[in-house]
């Protein structure tokens, strides 16, 4: 039919199923919003106050529900905001879609400084998503946008960009659109059966096999199975801080943190690691040596083998793998005795680990306490967020818990959670941060209160970018620099936004104030004051840092 390139595109994103749009209009989307406008009873959009703030929600959206989270920015300067939430999401392979603008064609590559212009956006883009690509006519862009689907619904899910110029948005031309393409991924994706039998051959016969699994497992939803194959192994699953809730941790089988590493990876004598690039299988601070028979199970193929060699490698779909691997260990089982006693063991010296750092447990006891099981944690680059991923925050049930991954962007929290909440408007959701990373994303108190979000924000307060000041007084003779923090009364700023503001000084404070901002099922930030505070112990992954060189001068 007859339409402009901007409907062209707001068609076939709801074609594919888009509803929730997180964006920032500009001129060079006009055509866009407009034929989105359109569609206002279909599509709910989440204008934000910093193009940041969109990638963050859509990345937390995307997730906490498994399904595709769309935002839409300006080119340029827009895009080049949005750059550290598409890192993150591209880190913790997220199914993110940006849309972006881009200046007139014509003037495309011709560099004469036009409005947001920036030399190659898309292969700019291509180093933070998975594919970056542009249509230039209307007509291209229901197979652009129909691409893109694939490529966030196949193999790996990351981020991939699409973007259309201001006049293809406005050019009015005959247009196709396409049906959606269903995918199935297990079937997509599925290991090689030889490979399959031999990893079931290995795991049936061991004596004291072992999972690991990591967030690879909870993008293919295969949780039910994973959890099979440990009851039927009588197997451990320990999970990476984004593998958290693949097992209940009301489960004794559920293991998390380096003391469980330590003590069952490094004695198993086969070792499944399954949707997880398998750090803690690399000897030294961050791992433990593996010694028993490695299978790494990963639908991408880049990441087996890349930290340490393996010895059998099942390429394909952690839910097909764990599938198959449920129905094909039985027939090579052996009989073993329950492990139960000795994995509570496990899990009770994990959290005596903990006693290290009494103030930040306390505060994670608390969280664990007053959010219900299916509440999701929306960890940060703090202290209390360290120590809960680490394993002090039980988690009961599948995306239970988010962190940024290996990228470890500070700042990310907040405003994820809010896509976090959006996503799951009858579930409890808290956001815990430092005062130096909330600041990242105070704007979006503005959104957090027009949008009506009931998402619970913690702000623990320390006057200083704490860990940083940290490790310059302890390796470097203390001189501390650029660390001192001249914050606000952030309950008084949560006020002044429309957010209803909570003060606690301590544990007993904090526990009240969570309780009742939860209860009120409104949007509420709860500044919590926070001591000096001693380093983390090893149980605790944060930086790693190399020895001080010692210099001769």
């Amino acid at each position: 039919m007859e339409m402009t390139g901007g409907q062209a595109l707001a068609q076939s994103l709801k074609v594919e199923g888009v509803e929730t749009i997180f964006a920032l209009p500009g001129i060079q989307l006009d055509y866009l919003f407009d034929a989105i406008w359109e569609e206002r009873d279909h599509f709910k959009v989440l204008h934000t106050r910093h193009e940041q703030a969109t990638a963050y929600m859509a990345d937390g959206f995307a997730r906490s529900t498994g399904k595709v989270g769309t935002f839409v920015v300006v080119p340029g300067p827009g895009v080049l905001n949005a750059t550290a939430a598409l890192s993150t999401a591209y880190a913790c392979s997220s199914p993110v879609l940006c849309v972006t603008g881009q200046i007139e064609s014509a003037l495309i590559g011709k560099g004469r400084g036009a409005l947001h212009e920036i030399n190659d956006q898309p292969g700019l883009l291509r180093h933070l998503t998975k594919s970056s690509e542009g249509a230039m006519r209307p007509e291209e862009i229901p197979s652009m946008v129909r691409r893109a689907m694939r490529g966030l619904k196949t193999g790996r899910p990351r981020p991939v960009s699409i973007e259309v110029p201001p006049d293809i948005l406005g050019t009015v031309a005959d247009v196709t659109l396409l049906e959606p393409e269903a995918f199935d991924r297990p079937r997509l994706h599925q290991a090689d059966p030889d490979l399959l039998e031999r990893a079931a051959e290995v795991l049936g016969k061991a004596e004291r096999p072992a999972i690991c699994a990591g967030g690879g497992v909870l993008s293919a939803e295969a949780w039910e199975e994973v959890r099979e194959l440990a009851r039927i192994l009588e197997a451990p699953v320990i999970m990476t801080a984004n593998g958290r809730g693949v097992v209940s941790d009301h489960d004794y089988r559920a293991q998390a943190g380096r003391v469980a590493q330590a003590q069952l990876l490094a004695k198993a004598d086969a070792v499944l690691a399954i949707g997880t690039r398998f750090l803690a299988g690399i000897p030294g601070p961050q791992g433990v040596e593996v010694t028993g028979t490695l299978i790494q199970a990963d639908i991408d193929p880049e990441e087996i083998g890349r930290n340490r060699p393996v010895d059998l490698a099942l390429l394909g779909d952690a839910k097909h793998t764990a599938g198959e691997l449920v129905r094909r260990v039985p027939k090579h089982n052996r009989t073993r005795p329950s492990r139960e006693a000795e994995l509570r063991a496990v899990k009770g010296a994990q959290a005596k680990a903990f006693d290290a750092t009494p103030w930040q447990r306390d505060m994670v006891r608390v969280l664990r306490e007053v959010m219900p099981e299916d509440g999701i944690l929306v960890s940060e680059s703090t202290q209390v967020g360290y120590v809960a991923q680490a394993g002090a925050f039980p988690v009961y049930q599948p995306r239970g818990m988010f962190t940024s991954g290996y990228q470890g962007t500070l700042g990310y929290g907040y405003a994820t959670a809010l896509g976090v909440q959006v996503g799951n408007p009858d579930r409890k959701v808290v956001s815990i941060s430092g005062d130096g990373g909330f600041m990242y994303n105070v704007q979006e108190l503005a959104t957090h209160a027009q949008q009506g979000i009931p998402l619970v924000a913690v702000v623990f307060n320390d006057n200083l970018y704490g860990n940083v000041r940290r490790i310059q007084e302890q390796r470097y003779n203390g001189h501390g620099m650029g660390t001192e923090l001249n914050n606000p009364d952030f309950q008084q700023v949560a006020e002044l936004f429309g957010v209803a503001g909570y003060r606690a000084k301590d544990a007993g404070e904090f526990r009240s104030a969570l309780d009742r901002a939860l209860a009120s099922n409104k949007p509420a930030l709860i500044e919590v004051a926070q001591p000096r505070t001693p380093d983390l112990p090893a149980a605790v992954p944060m930086q790693q840092l190399p020895p001080r060189p010692v210099l001769s001068l």
